[in-house]
């Protein structure tokens, strides 16, 4: 199944609750699992075997890069202390918000979204998040490109009129 058009949900649970938009949350938290899973059972045999440019345009190609950075910034937001991080991608993986993982309500709140962090090698996990980094980079550029382009035309209708 693809899930790359599919967009992720970013407020909490609660907030999702409030808006009567419970079911996009566990759509998107579901979505977000499968992801996690994805990347916790094929990651380290791509790594292994070097085929980690082929796991990242897989990964890419079912959830999308704003999905698989969302999923994986849990991870690394849960291991800032690890050396292994780049400095670039803590600072990107340190902007994703999580709204769950804020202070606890009660001592019955759980934080649905701890249960996205894997259990691979920090190495591995860095290697994936500059590629998804640089790939996030290129769809801005082409989305700055579209857009500058969208208002050269509108521009030059505007003077046709």
């Amino acid at each position: 199944m693809m899930y790359a058009t599919i967009p992720v949900y970013y407020p909490s649970l609660e907030e999702a609750s409030r808006r009567n938009e419970a079911a996009l949350w566990c759509d998107s938290y579901n979505i977000n699992m499968d992801c996690r899973n994805f990347i916790q059972d094929k990651a380290m045999a791509a790594m292994n075997s070097r085929e980690l440019d082929s796991f990242i345009g897989e990964l890419v190609r079912f959830y999308g890069v704003e999905r698989a950075i969302y999923v994986l910034s849990r991870t690394i937001q849960f291991s800032d202390w690890d050396s292994r991080f780049d400095q670039a991608v803590l600072d990107r993986a340190g902007q994703t918000d999580f709204p769950d993982a804020r202070t606890p309500r009660d001592k019955n709140h759980v934080d649905p979204t701890t249960r996205y962090v894997t259990e691979i090698d920090p190495c591995a996990v860095n290697a994936i998040f500059m590629k998804l980094m640089e790939l996030e980079e290129e769809q801005e550029a082409t989305t700055q490109m579209e857009n500058d382009g969208q208002k050269e035309l509108d521009e030059d209708m505007a003077l046709e009129l």
